[in-house]
């Protein structure tokens, strides 16, 4: 994860944040190495998630890894019985589009997540129906 924080690609996360919610994580493992993870966030009130921390290894890139993670990610969003996801990023446009992703309104989000959203980083919220 560190090179795309560096590259401001991902926020910064402390090894006890991660720690504290490694159970959203889904990963995929090559010869005992995670090439890729990314988090789903659950907000139970509404009934959605928050995919979060999207990262595949460079040497993976062009090949079918994300394709992959994402799907994990709609399939555990699916066994969870969840109604929509939903991703903030300032890159990767094209990617969620691939997955059925539309872009939409800072209201589409639940309230907690709308309060704690970072006007300065003018990410771009995706979201699709599971």
């Amino acid at each position: 994860m560190q090179p795309f924080v560096e590259e401001g690609r991902l926020l910064e996360r402390s090894y006890e944040t991660i720690d504290s919610c490694i159970d959203d994580f889904v990963c995929i493992e090559k010869d005992n190495q995670i090439i890729a993870c990314a988090g789903l966030k659950l907000y139970q009130d509404e009934n959605v998630g928050e995919i979060y921390a999207l990262v595949v290894n460079k040497s993976f890139h062009n090949t079918d890894t994300s394709t992959r993670l994402m799907e994990l990610l709609i399939d555990k969003a699916s066994k969870l019985n969840l109604s929509s996801i939903f991703a903030l990023s300032k890159y990767g446009g094209r990617f969620f589009f691939r997955f059925e992703f539309v872009e939409s309104e800072l209201s589409f989000l639940p309230d907690s997540r709308q309060k704690s959203y970072d006007d300065l980083r003018k990410s771009i919220i995706y979201s699709r129906r599971i």
